[in-house]
């Protein structure tokens, strides 16, 4: 038979075995180094928490500042566009005002007066030659070539008509762009001087005297008719009464025509020659557009008589 072997002293608080003791040390040791992990794993969850929150933080203000900035830098730009549209009219007006006063300034430039080239020609005749008539000839239009015929319009498809099978359709053609009409350049008048003169030579010193001056053109300047004929001058006896066996016979002159081209240099580069054929009217307003910029002073050579 089995006995029940029951110590009760193991149940008093006075009395406790020494094995007993180190047992229950030993589980609670064991206990405490099984949560280090634990305690670890939850600092650093904790740590990176923070971390991400802060960066989340920092990017956030970031975000905010530079949306700030970037609002100030949208206003300054609007502020500068507006001023860059109010510098460009006014850029464009000051175009215009200058372009106008240029265009101005080339009309008094391109001014040739007749009482400078009249004094002119008077200064280079010789003895022995009469000016009879001096006029201005309209340049002729010079011929433009023709703008080139645009092209047949293309036939557009009836409503009713449908493709063949088996064909591409053709790609639209574009719409043909006239060609600009080219505009002829404007010549520079020409002018006829005719008169008479005793010889052949005293025309020809004539016409190489003309081509010599500043106001006309000397590759154009050339000689288009002379014609000995009668003298047209008629004499007259004092005496009434005189036989007409008495009147001497004239010699025969010649009947010139010379043609040339108004010069193309401008009035500016003309000044000495004006001033000393008196146009002061003329080179006065030259004067005063180039003081005031409008013109350029011109240091150019005159032909010289």
């Amino acid at each position: 038979m089995y006995s029940l072997d029951i110590n009760f002293l193991n149940d008093r608080p006075d009395y406790k075995p020494v094995t007993a003791a180190k047992s229950s040390a030993r589980r609670s040791s064991g206990g405490a180094k099984d949560q280090l992990p634990l305690i670890g794993a939850g600092l650093f969850a904790l740590g990176l928490n923070a971390a991400v929150m802060g960066t989340w933080w920092w990017a956030t203000n970031q975000n905010s500042s530079l949306a700030t900035e970037q609002a100030n830098i949208e206003q300054e730009l609007a502020k500068l566009s507006t001023q860059a549209n109010a510098i460009k009219a006014i850029n464009a007006e000051t175009d215009k005002v200058t372009a106008e006063y240029k265009a101005l300034a080339g009309v008094f430039d391109q001014i040739k007066p007749w009482s400078a080239m009249l004094q002119d020609l008077s200064a280079r005749t010789p003895a022995g030659v009469q000016i009879a008539k001096i006029e201005q000839i309209d340049p002729s239009p010079s011929p433009v070539a023709a703008a080139p015929p645009p092209p047949p319009p293309t036939p557009a498809a009836s409503p009713g008509a449908s493709p063949s099978p088996g064909a591409s359709p053709s790609p639209a053609s574009p719409t043909p762009v006239a060609a600009p009409i080219p505009v002829a350049p404007p010549q520079a008048a020409k002018v006829q001087i005719s008169g008479i003169a005793s010889t052949f030579a005293q025309v020809n010193d004539f016409m190489l005297l003309v081509q010599r001056s500043p106001f006309f053109l000397n590759t154009d300047t050339k000689l288009v008719a002379a014609t000995l004929k009668s003298n047209p001058t008629q004499l007259q006896v004092r005496n009434p009464n005189a036989a007409a066996a008495e009147l001497p016979k004239l010699r025969p002159v010649v009947e010139y025509k010379i043609e040339t081209t108004l010069s193309p240099t401008g009035a500016s580069e003309l000044l000495p020659e004006l001033r000393s054929k008196q146009a002061d009217g003329l080179a006065i307003r030259i004067e005063t557009l180039q003081e005031k910029g409008v013109l350029e002073p011109q240091k150019t050579e005159v032909k010289k008589p």
